[in-house]
């Protein structure tokens, strides 16, 4: 690597580390963001920084020199030992990950979205009987279901499902619809990392449907969920 190369990568670990600090200004992190869709060498960086954030978090409270190990080990060529030593407490690497990186909120999420790909399923809106008096609120209950496997955001999904989740044993309004609000809201709480708010909606759907081939379909994910 030149000294050019090198020089840049210095700088580039240098914005990465403002970023994750959150030291940018507003107008420096929309730049730095929008950057990020147009330069892949900034971007596969940051996501190589993400990934061992990642790896820091998940190892707890091993030695960070382990971690530098293991990036020797598979001869990574960024210049990021200086960013693993200040991420050597396991407390930082958690201050780090909870603040606004994108990076490793989308590599999370493509890790996520392969886990639950089997258990997506497409609603019809098309199918539904214009003549029935819910057919419009069921419309845009079959929209939010279609749009989980679609979005990343899912903040806006979970704030309408969640009242409808928790009116369902007074109103019957979306009786027939229980299994499917339930599933596509637990399926929602994965995906932005709520996983013991999704395991409690699978164990009381698994309740609800004993006996069932819906039970199995239940058991199968909360099996995956428990790996």
């Amino acid at each position: 690597m030149s000294n050019t190369d090198e020089t840049n990568f210095y700088e580039m670990d240098d914005r990465i580390e403002r970023f994750l600090r959150g030291e940018m200004s507003a107008e420096e992190e929309a730049s730095f963001r929008e950057e990020l869709k147009t330069n892949p060498v900034l971007c596969e960086h940051a996501r190589a920084v993400s990934a061992l954030l990642i790896g820091v978090q998940e190892k707890g409270r091993q030695h960070d020199q382990i971690i530098i190990d293991e990036v020797s080990a598979h001869k990574k060529t960024y210049n990021l030992r200086r960013l693993i030593i200040w991420t050597s407490s396991i407390a930082a690497a958690i201050i780090l990950v909870v603040g606004v990186s994108v990076f490793i909120e989308n590599i999370s999420y493509e890790q996520t979205d392969e886990m639950l790909s089997p258990y997506y399923k497409h609603y019809d809106v098309a199918s539904l009987s214009r003549g029935e008096t819910d057919s419009v609120a069921v419309a845009h209950l079959y929209t939010l279901f279609n749009r989980i496997p679609e979005e990343n955001d899912m903040a806006d999904i979970i704030s309408e499902l969640e009242p409808i989740y928790a009116s369902l044993d007074d109103d019957y309004t979306y009786y027939t619809y229980a299994n499917d609000i339930a599933w596509n809201l637990a399926l929602a709480y994965v995906k932005v990392g709520q996983k013991e708010k999704a395991i409690s909606i699978f164990d009381k759907l698994k309740d609800d449907n004993i006996g069932t081939p819906f039970e199995e379909k239940v058991n199968a994910i909360l099996s995956t969920l428990s790996k």
